[in-house]
């Protein structure tokens, strides 16, 4: 069933976890997404969105990572010029640490606790697209 309220189609992925993006990918395409990116690394990403005049309309954006964490993606991204677009950011993560998700909620347009389910992303995304 696709995403009612606001057509969802371009998302990139950013996670180092394979297994996590595929299963990401599964719920995204479940949803209807067609146009979905996949990055290991944060700062793959970062090039890409550097050079892209490919806007996408979501970023899933895990917040662990070895070199640079999802907080430091999101400070170098605020500094692209494709950050200008409307682009929701969504922050995934395995952690239940409050402050963690706190921080999270408080920097980007929502956190999810892993593992993404299509029930989980579709409230994430009504909450986001209803304010």
């Amino acid at each position: 069933m696709p995403i009612k309220r606001k057509s969802l189609n371009s998302v990139i992925l950013i996670d180092d976890n394979e297994s996590d993006n595929f299963m990401h990918r599964e719920i995204l395409e479940k949803c209807g997404v067609n146009n979905i990116l996949e990055f290991e690394s944060p700062l793959t990403a970062l090039k890409y969105l550097q050079q892209t005049k490919e806007v996408p309309q979501l970023i899933l954006l895990d917040i662990n990572f070895p070199i640079m964490n999802g907080f430091e993606f999101l400070e170098k991204f605020r500094g692209l010029k494709i950050a200008q677009h409307p682009i929701e950011i969504i922050m995934l993560s395995a952690t239940s640490n409050p402050v963690g998700i706190k921080k999270a909620k408080e920097k980007c347009s929502g956190f999810i606790e892993k593992f993404l389910t299509k029930e989980k992303l579709l409230a994430q995304l009504e909450s986001i697209y209803a304010s």
